[in-house]
This record gives C-alpha cells, structure tokens and sequence, in this order.
C-alpha cells in the first residue's frame, strides 16, 4: 500500500503544481485574452498526457513487481 500512497501523493501534487502554475501564468503572462487562453490549453494538455504515461509506466512496474513476487510470469495479465 505504500507504492500506491506514494503515487497518489505524487500525482496529487503535480495536478496541484500545475493548477498553481497555471494560475501564476496567467496573472504573470504579458499575453492576453486568446493566445494565453492556447497557451493554458496546450500546457494543460502537456501535463493530462505527462500523468497518463506515468501512471502507465507505474501500472508497468507493479505488474512486473508482482510477477516477481509470486514467481509467475503471467500473474495479472488480460486474457484475450
């Protein structure tokens, strides 16, 4: 359980970090109305795929972990 409380604290703060980022970039930002507007999107954007890689990376490892731990190959793996 603490691997999965690890990650979910991980994820939490970079979703934080990016809300804050986001928000000081758009008080701080010499850009106005719709290019800032692109801009959030696509940073937005960066960061919703940056966390679906690292969840699956880290999905990944817990499988292959827990294969290891009981010894077989193809524990949790989808059958067709």
């Amino acid at each position: 359980m603490g691997v999965l409380h690890g990650f979910l604290k991980f994820t939490g703060g970079t979703l934080l970090g990016a809300a804050v980022g986001a928000a000081v970039a758009a008080l701080l930002a010499p850009e106005r109305g719709e290019a800032l507007q692109q801009q959030v999107r696509e940073r937005l954007e960066a960061a919703r795929r940056a966390r679906i890689e690292a969840q699956a990376q880290t999905e990944q490892e817990l499988r292959e972990r827990f294969r290891q731990a009981v010894k077989d190959p193809n524990a949790l793996k989808r059958e067709p």
